[in-house]
């Protein structure tokens, strides 16, 4: 796992960083619990407020975009297409596109998957700096049964530990964008 940066404000003496934020399901922040994703299905990018100048609340629009990237890779995956995280994840974020190419490999194969893949467990937030941002949450991937259009089974996938992940997310100018995704294994 990556280390942290070092620096005179680390022998110091620096003050604690703030506390992490989190957001319930009805988007009000909850302190130290963290939120909920939930089952709410496909987000749109406009309703996540993915775009556009700087929100307002930063944290709850970095969550937001977290959650629509998580939700796009399960939908493609029943859908058996191809997930498009292009509203949510920059171009050279290598992970997403691993992620990204799990849905693509469905889609070549002719099926999709007969469950959300991923199972995402809350969503925690760090404070947001100015253009950065850092969200927290343990995703494990369900055993999975590839279903052709007829609805039989294709393949199946056994299911895999939960996993720590680590988003980073940039502020760029059509809103926030995860720039990495660090998977390491243990929850988070």
């Amino acid at each position: 796992m990556a280390a942290g940066c070092g620096g005179s404000a680390a022998t110091t003496g620096a003050p604690a960083p703030p506390r992490a934020q989190s957001f319930g399901p009805a988007g009000q922040p909850d302190g130290p619990v963290t939120g909920d994703p939930g089952p709410a299905g496909p987000v749109s990018p406009a309703a996540a407020t993915l775009s556009g100048p700087p929100p307002a609340d930063p944290a709850r629009t970095a969550l937001a975009t977290v959650r629509a990237y998580f939700t796009e890779i399960n939908t493609a995956s029943r859908e058996g297409r191809v997930a498009d995280v292009s509203l949510t994840a920059m171009p050279g974020c290598q992970t997403c596109m691993l992620d990204v190419g799990v849905t693509r490999g469905f889609h070549d194969q002719g099926g999709h998957a007969d469950v959300d893949p991923l199972a995402v467990g809350p969503v925690v937030m760090d404070p947001p700096g100015e253009r950065t941002a850092t969200a927290r949450a343990t995703v494990a991937i369900r055993a999975v049964r590839l279903l052709d259009a007829a609805g039989n089974t294709v393949r199946t996938y056994p299911a895999q530990p939960a996993r720590a992940a680590t988003a980073t997310l940039v502020l760029s100018t059509a809103g926030w964008r995860i720039q990495n995704v660090l998977y390491t294994t243990g929850p988070s």
